[in-house]
């Protein structure tokens, strides 16, 4: 499926950039993008292998190697945006696909909320709805900010998902004040989006790889 790998910077972040096999073979032709900002979860294999089945296309799977800390942020929109101009991405949101864990997942849903003419889907494994604050969920910023917007894009497509051993297990009531803000918003289950209990999940690497395969499937129901 992987043809060869490119590493490339982006405003001090190292980015690993997996291109599919006829990229070279077809020199004009575009792809569909995932922007991994979680480095590790073997994105590339999970789109081979679904790609293999038939139930994604091949895809550019771009991953920040470096984990941002709260001083020093992902910045997703200019990551994305260099890897447009680099490579041949394809210009439409739908094609576009972003995806993260934990604090990542949030960065992840928030790029999505706030620029739906750039990404059209999603993919958010154990967001930490309750910031680096710890708020519970009456008070989790991105909870509250969600509650406040008018509107969600259109179009768009989301996947969360939350474990039950260790921190992950504390995260189903975020989850489950997430849905009812978004199905008050008008997004709908199993359409717009979709939260998924993972039973035996964690906040672990090993955990968030068996994870992202399922994610990106539903991600492809469209």
């Amino acid at each position: 499926m992987l043809e060869a790998t490119e590493t490339i910077t982006v405003g001090g972040k190292e980015v690993t950039v997996f291109l599919p096999r006829t990229y070279s073979r077809t020199p004009v032709r575009k792809f569909p993008i995932l922007v991994m900002l979680t480095p590790g979860l073997k994105a590339e294999e999970a789109i081979a292998e679904l790609n293999e089945e038939g139930v994604l296309p091949e895809m550019i799977v771009a991953e920040v190697k470096a984990v941002a800390t709260q001083s020093d942020p992902i910045d997703p929109i200019t990551i994305t945006t260099v890897l447009s101009g680099h490579f041949r991405v394809l210009d439409s949101p739908a094609a576009r696909w972003i995806g993260g864990t934990g604090h990542a997942a949030m960065t992840s849903f928030r790029a999505l909320l706030d620029h739906p003419e750039l990404f059209g889907a999603a993919c958010c494994l154990s967001t930490s709805f309750e910031g680096v604050e710890g708020a519970p969920p009456p008070h989790s910023p991105m909870l509250l900010d969600l509650e406040e917007r008018k509107s969600l894009p259109t179009g768009s497509r989301i996947f969360f998902d939350y474990g039950t051993i260790g921190l992950d297990e504390c995260y189903e009531p975020y989850h489950r004040d997430l849905g009812a803000i978004l199905r008050t918003k008008g997004w709908k289950d199993g359409v717009e989006f979709e939260i998924r209990r993972v039973p035996g999940g964690a906040q672990e690497i090993r955990s968030w790889q068996q994870r992202i395969g399922p994610a990106l499937r539903w991600l492809a129901r469209r």
